[in-house]
């Protein structure tokens, strides 16, 4: 039995040409989605001086650039006239469009092989200990962990002290407590304070912002006056100095 094997053609695009062209003829693409930080067009500088220019620049027909807005100021950084571009004739307005999203996003779904990443950097170092090892786009910092097994993105331990919980507070929200002829409370107060006022002159009522706010405030009172203040509702004392209480407690004192 004979078969017919028919060969498919290959396929193939339109031929791209490298054209090295002055940098003054290039055109930025203002609505490039892409923005360029001074720390990777660093890298794109020590990259191109150390390799050579050889990813060329990307214009469609009007010489608009395509691909390439961050090698092209680089080059410029390194005071380079002319770079090497292809021009995409092919490619319609929406295409071109198309296409440099696609050029970025694609990248970015790709995934590094700690492993063997660190391995080609070891191997690098070794190779040539002489050789600027961090033209590979890796800070050294970074380049120390994946040398030693480590991996990119790993999170450090903060060494900061986890805070601990606010103290339990003696005042609740919603109500007043007595500093002799003064008032102090917290919440929403406001409908009984005209009340207060009127009932003695030169009295002071104070609606602080949260219950830890009236024990800061009645603690400081006490502290300087040496009085006591007491819950307006209940009379029960607010504790002195290092006496644990906590809402809706009553001390021996006031009990009963």
């Amino acid at each position: 039995m004979v078969h017919s094997i028919r060969k498919r053609a290959s396929p193939s695009g339109p031929p791209l040409a490298v054209v090295w062209r002055r940098i003054e003829v290039l055109r930025p693409d203002p609505a490039n989605p892409r923005s360029h930080s001074a720390k990777q067009i660093r890298q794109l500088v020590r990259s191109i001086g150390a390799f050579g220019f050889n990813v060329p620049i990307l214009v469609d027909r009007t010489l608009r650039i395509v691909a390439g807005h961050g090698r092209l100021l680089a080059a410029r950084e390194l005071g380079w006239r002319e770079v090497p571009t292809i021009l995409l004739d092919h490619l319609s307005e929406t295409q071109a469009r198309a296409f440099m999203i696609a050029d970025n996003r694609v990248a970015e779904t790709a995934a590094w092989n700690n492993t063997v990443l660190g391995e080609q950097l070891k191997e690098i170092s070794f190779a040539a200990p002489d050789f600027a090892i961090e033209t590979t786009g890796f800070e050294l910092s970074e380049i120390e962990v994946l040398t030693a097994g480590g991996s990119l993105g790993t999170r450090k331990r903060s060494r900061r002290p986890t805070p601990r919980p606010a103290p339990p507070t003696v005042a609740s929200a919603g109500e007043w407590w007595l500093l002799g002829r003064h008032r102090v409370g917290c919440g929403n107060l406001a409908d009984t304070v005209d009340a207060m006022l009127a009932g003695e002159e030169d009295a002071v009522v104070v609606v602080a912002a949260n219950p830890a706010a009236v024990d800061m405030i009645i603690r400081r009172w006490q502290a300087s006056t040496g009085g006591n203040a007491r819950h307006m509702a209940s009379g029960r004392r607010f504790p002195q100095g290092c006496e644990q209480s906590g809402p809706g407690t009553i001390d021996g004192s006031d009990a009963g």
